[in-house]
């Protein structure tokens, strides 16, 4: 059975939207590696074994979207197990990271200021503290 504070975050509706647009970011990020020639030519020194991970993350990335697209079989999926959990753990993660780094960017170049629905996101730092905690099996 899943924790019932990691469902919790499913009937949020500020975090529910900040899980998908964090799991469409994951995709996005990861679709454009085999957008530019860098992100080929990176993607080309893995080993066979490391590129199949990294397309399978992709699949599970996208199958994780549709799941949180239907609310009816939502609960359903997501107390199947915790690895759509921990997806949405580093999905969150990687969008937080990604997000201070471009608020911090645009302090730099530009003087503008963070503003909390940046960098300072108090829905998604409740996401990434919730998933920190819970997202992984004891």
């Amino acid at each position: 059975m899943i924790n019932s504070v990691l469902t919790d975050l499913l009937e949020s509706n500020d975090t529910f939207d900040v899980l998908k647009l964090a799991t469409s970011y994951q995709i996005q990020k990861m679709q454009n590696v085999d957008k530019t020639k860098e992100g080929q030519e990176w993607k080309l020194d893995f080993p066979d074994i490391i590129k199949t991970k990294f397309d399978d993350y992709l699949k599970d990335f996208v199958k994780l979207s549709l799941i949180l697209q239907e609310q009816n079989t939502l609960f359903d999926k997501m107390n199947e197990g915790y690895y759509y959990w921990r997806l949405l753990r580093s999905a969150c993660n990687t969008y937080q990271s990604d997000i201070k780094e471009y608020d911090a960017e645009l302090f730099q170049e530009f003087s503008l200021k963070t503003t909390k629905n940046i960098s300072d996101n108090d829905a998604l730092k409740k996401c990434v503290s919730v998933l920190e905690e819970h997202a992984i099996e004891d």
